[in-house]
């Protein structure tokens, strides 16, 4: 039952990454974050595995969560802003309509920040802002302002195109 149980993890972290690097192909994503992705989902199906396998092992449930759960406690309380960008990080790859290179506006009343996103980390979204300044935005933060999205830099009209891409992305 355990060789079936870890054929069915190696099977299940093949179609982890071939569906990660298919999404990110068509987002045309760089391979980093292509592999941060990868790393964290990765993680949480071990987790689940190795949680399925206890249970069909016999070896006591209760030392297991409550192992999991102590450690994960401890790492919530201490680091809850780094895994909840982490978190959002992951969301950001697969439903977020922005990417590398399109000019961005995150509205947020008077600290508003406006720039060219140069690349979307685990934890920021990392911004060249309209004086050249690089500004790193936090990804958690990014579920909470609104976003306004471009393909080009403020100072040129946007397309037609353009326009209707605005339109339905904001739908």
């Amino acid at each position: 039952m355990v060789v079936v149980g870890l054929l069915v993890y190696w099977i299940g972290l093949k179609m982890i990454s071939g569906l990660i690097n298919k999404v990110g192909e068509e987002r045309d994503v760089q391979m980093p974050r292509i592999q941060y992705v990868r790393r964290v989902i990765n993680t949480i199906w071990t987790i689940a595995t190795c949680l399925a396998l206890s249970l069909l092992t016999g070896i006591s449930i209760h030392v297991f969560v409550s192992s999991v759960l102590a450690l994960l406690g401890v790492a919530l309380f201490a680091q809850w802003s780094i895994l909840s960008n982490i978190t959002a990080s992951v969301i950001i790859f697969f439903f977020f309509p922005f990417r590398v290179g399109n000019w961005v506006r995150i509205i947020d009343g008077e600290n508003s920040i406006e720039g060219e996103i140069t690349e979307i980390s685990l934890f920021h979204v990392l911004i060249n802002g309209l004086e050249g300044e690089l500004l790193t935005y936090p990804n958690s933060l990014v579920f909470q302002k609104a976003v306004s999205i471009r393909n080009k830099k403020p100072s040129e009209p946007l397309s037609d195109v353009e326009k209707a891409e605005q339109v339905e992305s904001a739908h």
